[in-house]
C-alpha cells in the first residue's frame, strides 16, 4: 500500500497523507452502508415475519368446526389489501389438503378446491399469483372436533420490501457520499493545519538564503525541531568554512602579491622576444589567481547571515574612487538612488558587483555614466547606463562570457562580466544588457533588498 501511494503521490505529501487516509476511510464506509443496509433488510423482514403472524393468529383465533365437521371462520382480517385482486396480500385456510376459504385477492374458489400457496412449514419465499415474488408464513394445527391437521396460511409481497431497501440503499449513497465528500475535506484541512511548520520552515530557510536572517528560530514543533537543530547545524558549519575559505583566499593573495611583483620586475629585465612571452604568461597567471580569488571571496547570501548593505552609501564611495581614476577624462557621474534601497547581502559582494559594472562603464563611456537604483516589491532594480558605443544585441550573450572581450584596445582581462554574473547567480538575482536612453550600454541587475 505505502508503495502503491508513494507511486500515485510521489511528490505531494499533502496528497499522499490525503490518499492514505481515503484508502482505509473510504472502505470503511463503503462497509457500514453495506452492514446498515443488510441491517435494514433484516428489519423490514421481522418486521413482515410479525405482521403476518399477527395475521396467522388473527385466522386461528376464527377457525373453528361445525356440528357437520366443516372447517368455518368466524370472521376474517379487515385489512384491504386481501380484498384488492393480485395484490400480493393472500391468505388461506386449508383442511387437511383441501382449501376451505381464502382472501379475495387470490381470485374466487373453483370447485374442487386451490392448491395451498406453500406446502412448507414457518417461512418461505416463492413465486405466487401474477409471478409475484411472496414472502409467506405457513402454520398447521389440530382443532377439536377433527382429525384433519388445519392449515393457516398468509402472504405478503417481497418486492414492496425491496422497494423501501432500494429507497434506503439510495439514502445511504447519498448521505455516505456526503459523509466521505466532508471526511476529505476534513483532511485536507487537518493535513494542512498539521503541515503548516513545514511551510514555515521553508519560508525561514528562504530567508537565511537571501540573507534576512541566520538561522532557524527553535520554535517548531517537536517532531521537527530535530531536522531544525541540523540544519542550523549545518548553516554553522557551511558559515564557518565560508570564513575559513575567504581567509584563506586573503593569505594567498598576499602570498602570491610578493612573488608575482619579483618576477614582474625580473622579467623587465630580460631581452625582448623572451619578455613580451613571458609578461604574457605571467599576466593570464595574474588574470586567473584574481579571478579565482574574487570568486572565493564572493560572499553569497548565506555566509554572512543577516547582511545588508545601503546601496546609496557603496555608490557614494565607488563614484569617489571612480571619478579619482578617470578624472582627466571629466566623466559626469550621476547618481539616483531611493533612500530604501538596501542590498540583502555582503557589501564586498555589492562593491564588487557594481566595482566591476560601473568600471567597464567609464571605460567606454565617453562623457556620462548613470547609476539608478529602486525598491519594487521586495527586490532592488538597479540599472547602470553609459554613452558609449553599446554592445549590438548579437554580441551581448557573448560578452557575458567567460573571458569575453570584444575589443582589445581598452585595458582589462574579460573577468569583470563573467564574475559579476557569478555572484548575481548566488543571490538568486538577474542580469541582462540592453540598450541605454543615454545612447550606450544598459545594465539591468535585479537583486534582493533588505
Amino acid at each position: 500500500m505505502k508503495q502503491f501511494i508513494g507511486t500515485l503521490f510521489p511528490r505531494s505529501l499533502k496528497l499522499r497523507l490525503m490518499a492514505a487516509a481515503a484508502i482505509w476511510a473510504l472502505p470503511v464506509l463503503l462497509l457500514a452502508g453495506v452492514l446498515l443496509l443488510w441491517g435494514f433488510r433484516t428489519h423490514l423482514e421481522r418486521q413482515l415475519d410479525a405482521e403476518l403472524a399477527a395475521y396467522q393468529r388473527e385466522l386461528l383465533a376464527a377457525a373453528s368446526m361445525n356440528a357437520a365437521g366443516d372447517l368455518v371462520l368466524d370472521y376474517i382480517p379487515a385489512d384491504p389489501r386481501f380484498a384488492r385482486p393480485l395484490s400480493g396480500w393472500y391468505w388461506q385456510a386449508a383442511l387437511g389438503d383441501q382449501v376451505v376459504r381464502q382472501s379475495l385477492s387470490a381470485g374466487p374458489m373453483e370447485s374442487g378446491g386451490l392448491a395451498l400457496l406453500s406446502d412448507v412449514q414457518g417461512i418461505a419465499e416463492l413465486i405466487g399469483p401474477g409471478a409475484r415474488e411472496l414472502r409467506v408464513f405457513r402454520r398447521d394445527v389440530k382443532l377439536p372436533g377433527t382429525d384433519l391437521p388445519v392449515t393457516v396460511l398468509v402472504a405478503a409481497p417481497c418486492d414492496e420490501t425491496e422497494a423501501d431497501v432500494a429507497q434506503f440503499a439510495t439514502h445511504i449513497v447519498l448521505i455516505f457520499a456526503t459523509l466521505g465528500i466532508a471526511f476529505l475535506i476534513a483532511v485536507y484541512l487537518q493535513v494542512g493545519f498539521g503541515l503548516r511548520p513545514l511551510g514555515r520552515l521553508r519560508r525561514e530557510i528562504a530567508s537565511i538564503r537571501d540573507g534576512r536572517a541566520e538561522n532557524l528560530s527553535p520554535s517548531f514543533p517537536n517532531e521537527i525541531e530535530p531536522v531544525v537543530e541540523e540544519v542550523n547545524a549545518l548553516i554553522e558549519h557551511n558559515r564557518h568554512l565560508i570564513e575559513r575559505a575567504r581567509n584563506e583566499a586573503g593569505n594567498l593573495a598576499h602570498a602570491i602579491k610578493n612573488p608575482l611583483s619579483v618576477l614582474t620586475h625580473e622579467i623587465a629585465h630580460l631581452d625582448d622576444p623572451r619578455r613580451q612571452v613571458l609578461a604574457a604568461q605571467l599576466q593570464s597567471i595574474t588574470d586567473q589567481v584574481e579571478r579565482i580569488l574574487k570568486r572565493i571571496r564572493a560572499a553569497g547570501p548565506t555566509a554572512t547571515g543577516h547582511a545588508r548593505a545601503e546601496l546609496a552609501e557603496v555608490a557614494d564611495d565607488l563614484t569617489f574612487s571612480l571619478g579619482t581614476i578617470y578624472r582627466d577624462r571629466n566623466l559626469s557621474l550621476r547618481l539616483k538612488i531611493e533612500p530604501d534601497a538596501v542590498f540583502a547581502g555582503d557589501r564586498g559582494d555589492l562593491v564588487e558587483i557594481l566595482g566591476n559594472l560601473c568600471d567597464n562603464a567609464c571605460k567606454w563611456a565617453r562623457s556620462c555614466v548613470s547609476i539608478t537604483a529602486s525598491r519594487r516589491e521586495g527586490r532592488l532594480a538597479i540599472a547602470i547606463e553609459d554613452d558609449g558605443p553599446g554592445i549590438a544585441p548579437f554580441a551581448r550573450a557573448a560578452v557575458l562570457g567567460r573571458g569575453q572581450r570584444l575589443d582589445e584596445r581598452v585595458p582589462g582581462s574579460g573577468l569583470g562580466l563573467d564574475i559579476v554574473r557569478e555572484i548575481v547567480t548566488l543571490y538568486r538575482g538577474r542580469l541582462a544588457l540592453g540598450e541605454s536612453a543615454l545612447g550606450g550600454l544598459r545594465v539591468d541587475l535585479d537583486l534582493p533588498a533588505a
